[in-house]
């Protein structure tokens, strides 16, 4: 059934952008390439019942990783940089991946919409910040993370983290 309703939500999002023959490869994957900058490999997990997102949003140089990776463990940190996704390194290309998952069942196309426009607008975020010279020193806000920073400061009595405006999760 994930794998019918996966095919009716492209099928549906291929009608929307003017792609009407939108539709998984063989094996499953569909993949939308963003701002001519970053590509969203989506994949329908049928063991899982879950829609996944992943995306390659930039590779780093070697004398990066230092300066990098603090940054992409506090943007990891209750989600607040990256709108419910998570980012990760493979060690053997330095590729920053970002990835998330939700579950398909009952999942309505306008979910669908939101979920692929956040991790869109995150993962671009993101490859324009790791484009950057990181020892710049500059204080790059992703999306949603700035309402999400000035909400948790404006009230100590508040109860729990507040979410990122924007997130997808």
């Amino acid at each position: 059934m994930s794998l019918e309703h996966f095919n009716d939500l492209l099928r549906d999002l291929g009608k929307s952008v003017g792609l009407p023959d939108l539709k998984p490869s063989s094996d499953g994957l569909c993949s939308l390439r963003f701002d001519d900058r970053v590509t969203i490999d989506l994949e329908c997990s049928e063991e899982r019942g879950a829609l996944i997102f992943s995306s390659i949003v930039g590779t780093l140089l070697p004398y990066q990783a230092s300066k990098v990776y603090p940054e992409l463990l506090e943007a990891n940190l209750l989600w607040v940089g990256t709108g419910g996704a998570t980012l990760g390194v493979d060690p053997a290309t330095l590729s920053v991946f970002m990835c998330y998952q939700e579950k398909m069942e009952g999942m309505e196309f306008t979910r669908f919409q939101d979920l692929l426009k956040g991790f869109s607008d995150t993962a671009l975020f993101w490859n324009k910040r790791l484009l950057e010279n990181p020892e710049d020193g500059s204080e790059a806000i992703p999306p949603g993370a700035e309402q999400a920073t000035s909400a948790t400061n404006s009230s100590a009595e508040a109860t729990g983290p507040a979410p990122a405006a924007g997130s997808y999760a």
